[in-house]
């Protein structure tokens, strides 16, 4: 028998031939130009043409036809490598977890199954190779991992309230602990340490500050504690949550938890891993009862493992993960949830290239199985199907606080650094109260570019095609695409004259504040300050704990940062956003605008600023009025007109060369291949030198994907041009 093989880590698909039956999906091992390759099984061959040698198998599937299906599918929609694609349904290293079975096929032996070891042991070798050829039995892989043994239970409780604990000076994973049991007092330790990962002596710490304390117990699980939203609606095979912060969504999502988990498992898709350990710590508070898997890339390896193997074996009742979850072959998947479904971090720029929210839509569809996207500023695809009768949408309206924004026109207003007078003045009112204040600064670093007051001439980096930042802290100027330093330059090279810092970042800000604000407590972070999204969570904690009376930061604080504290949100250089040269600009600055105002909505009475030199634009107006339905339909106009997604597919396709012409030249070529398709392009890209490398790129728009992209698949492999191929992209930034 002849089988289609994919290689891994490639686009290559080889026809094998097995004397056994081979499974779809299933694992083989192939002896392919003098190499072991590892390879998944498509389907079987009518060619008898055999083009590598069959040496290993798993014996069995961990992946079903529909998993088959989908992987074929994301590689072809997406233009990413089949095997590359198949190696995503696997966490790498679980082979490090497997031992090989011998699986009777007869009645009439004396055993069921067996480890590979027992059975040579007992049987020997050569009664094996006769018992496969007969076919009494099968050898198939199987992955295992240690249970805990059943003992009497160490709980942890709190023993302070937390109006005690918020004074108390704790670290970040001790902060973590105190949070996590906020929801889920009297948790077993052991369970604890695990979701979280931190050791025991962070618990240790915290029984000598008599913040919490261990009880022997074997009680039995608590009852589930619903956030009872009142939400009874039947949902669709497809539906959309729609709604602003404080709306409800996130409890209505919880109330179908409930009900899904008791047939089968919940698959729960977050953004970030910052909001992952939040969405865990409310999700093991109201079901205390319920086995909760994490999957994302800051776990060890072998935890990572041990959660995919719970969740392929159908030992948890939710898999709570980040974009890569989202191929984990989940057994009984019974519901599938994407929060804040918008957000660019569910697209992987890298190959294998593919967008985390069309994937799970596309195995809700195979799997018929109900998917609910939520957000309250959804991805314009998911907003016009849901227009348009193809997802079925439930809006949800807020509930509580009320939301005052003032734009502040800063051609007319008093200026002061970085700063309107009134927004000071408001900074100030909101301290006296009290509260906190948020503050976002697009760039960071102090100076967002120095230039020249003479020539006008801008200091670049040497390998790259982008303007330095000064960094006060170092006192040295730094590319931010690939991270070299340079020392402070006195004069213009070109000219000779006097240079000058332009556009702040987020050193200048924090700078200038702690000058206007000497007995405030002011810290910032940007990513010269967090290295790890984890690194967040010290600094909410901070916020919360009234330690930070204003956070300035950077896109991070604007994610899913739920503080009731914080009474006035900042928005600095708006207009840069808007007018970024990218498609997709007018929708992003919208939705992080609308995403920055929800973090002043948390409470009673919030308010924003948003300081602009163009207060008509229709971005600020609608967003500052929150209505989202009205932007969407001018974007959605927009977007019709000029063709771009979701009216069209666009197809972005990127090259990188030492030689600026051959980049240029290979593009050309290929537009040339590609006549009768409307082609923008080549261009250089707007950052043209990163890494010592040019780069061009052209856009392909088109209503047939599909044979535009197999068009565009033989024209490359004739070329032999190496490109980076994007489909429907959130932004045309390409990642180098």
């Amino acid at each position: 028998m002849y089988y289609k093989v994919a290689v891994s880590g490639s686009g290559k698909v080889l026809n094998v031939f097995s004397s056994e039956e081979l499974l779809t999906g299933e694992r083989v091992w192939l002896k392919w130009r003098n190499e072991k390759v590892k390879g998944y099984v498509l389907e079987r061959s009518f060619s008898h043409e055999n083009e590598a040698t069959l040496s290993e198998r798993d014996g069995k599937s961990f992946l079903s036809e529909g998993h088959v299906k989908i992987a074929e599918w994301v590689s072809e929609r997406f233009f990413s490598p089949v095997g590359m694609v198949f190696d995503l349904f696997f966490p790498q290293g679980i082979d490090d977890y497997k031992e090989e079975v011998v699986v009777s096929e007869s009645p009439f032996l004396d055993f069921d199954r067996m480890t590979l070891r027992d059975f040579l042991e007992t049987f020997g070798e050569k009664a094996l190779k006769e018992m496969v050829k007969k076919g009494l039995v099968r050898v198939e892989k199987n992955f295992y991992v240690k249970e805990p043994r059943p003992r009497v239970k160490k709980r942890l409780f709190l023993k302070k309230g937390i109006s005690e604990i918020v004074r108390e000076h704790l670290t970040v994973k001790q902060r973590m602990v105190v949070e996590y049991l906020q929801f889920n007092d009297g948790v077993p330790l052991e369970e604890l340490l695990e979701d979280l990962e931190v050791s025991k002596s962070v618990i240790e710490t915290l029984q000598r500050k008599n913040i919490v304390e261990i009880v022997r117990s074997d009680v039995l699980p608590k009852k589930r504690r619903i956030l009872r939203s009142g939400f009874k609606e039947n949902i669709s095979r497809e539906n959309l949550f729609f709604g602003p912060t404080g709306s409800g969504k996130t409890e209505a999502l919880f109330e179908l938890i409930d009900v899904y988990s008791r047939k089968g498992t919940v698959l729960f898709l977050v953004p970030e891993v910052s909001v992952l350990t939040h969405t865990l710590s409310r999700l093991k508070g109201a079901f205390p009862d319920l086995k909760i898997g994490i999957y994302h890339s800051y776990l060890s390896r072998a935890r990572k493992n041990l959660e995919w193997y719970r969740a392929v074996s159908g030992k948890i009742d939710v898999l709570l993960g980040t974009r890569s979850a989202v191929f984990v072959p989940v057994k009984n998947l019974s519901l599938l949830i994407v929060d804040e479904e918008h957000d660019e971090s569910f697209y992987q720029h890298t190959r294998p290239s593919y967008d985390a929210v069309v994937v799970a839509r596309k195995i809700s569809e195979v799997f018929d199985v109900p998917i609910i996207l939520s957000s309250a500023t959804p991805d314009l695809w998911t907003y016009r199907d849901a227009k348009e009768g193809r997802i079925r949408m439930f809006n949800f309206r807020r509930r509580f606080g009320n939301l005052s924004v003032e734009v502040v026109d800063m051609r007319n207003e008093e200026k002061i650094g970085s700063f309107a007078k009134k927004t000071l003045d408001r900074i100030e009112e909101t301290l006296e109260e009290g509260k906190r204040v948020l503050i976002y600064v697009r760039r960071k670093g102090f100076w967002g570019r120095v230039q020249c007051e003479v020539c006008g001439y801008v200091l670049k980096c040497e390998n790259c095609d982008v303007s330095l930042v000064y960094h006060s802290d170092t006192h040295s100027l730094k590319c931010h695409q690939c991270g070299r330093e340079y020392g402070l330059v006195e004069s213009c090279p070109r000219c000779g004259g006097r240079l000058v810092g332009r556009t702040a970042g987020t050193e200048r800000v924090e700078r200038e504040l702690k000058r206007y604000f000497p007995t405030r407590r002011i810290a910032r972070v940007d990513r010269e300050v967090v290295d790890n999204i984890m690194e967040l969570e010290s600094y909410i904690d901070k916020l919360i704990r009234g330690e930070i009376d204003i956070l300035v930061g950077t896109r991070l604080i604007t994610k899913s940062l739920s503080v009731p504290e914080i009474g006035l949100v900042c928005i600095m250089d708006v207009d840069s956003l808007i007018f970024n040269p990218d498609y997709s600009s007018s929708l992003r600055t919208f939705q992080l605008v609308v995403q920055a105002l929800g973090r002043a909505s948390r409470g009673d009475q919030g308010k924003a600023i948003i300081q602009t030199y163009n207060p008509e634009d229709t971005i600020i107006r609608k967003a500052l009025e929150e209505d989202v339905n009205g932007f969407y339909a001018e974007e959605l106009e927009r977007r019709k007109a000029l063709g771009y997604p979701p009216y069209r597919h666009l197809i972005q396709v990127a090259v990188k060369s030492k030689n600026p012409e051959v980049g240029k030249n290979s593009l050309t070529s290929l537009k040339e291949f590609l006549k009768g398709e409307e082609v923008l392009g080549p261009v250089e890209h707007w950052v043209f030198k990163l890494r010592g490398f040019y780069r061009h790129h052209l856009i392909v728009k088109t209503e047939d994907l599909e044979r535009v992209l197999s068009k565009l698949e033989k024209a490359l492999r004739i070329l032999g041009i190496d490109a980076i191929v994007r489909v429907d992209p959130p932004t045309l930034e390409v990642s180098d």
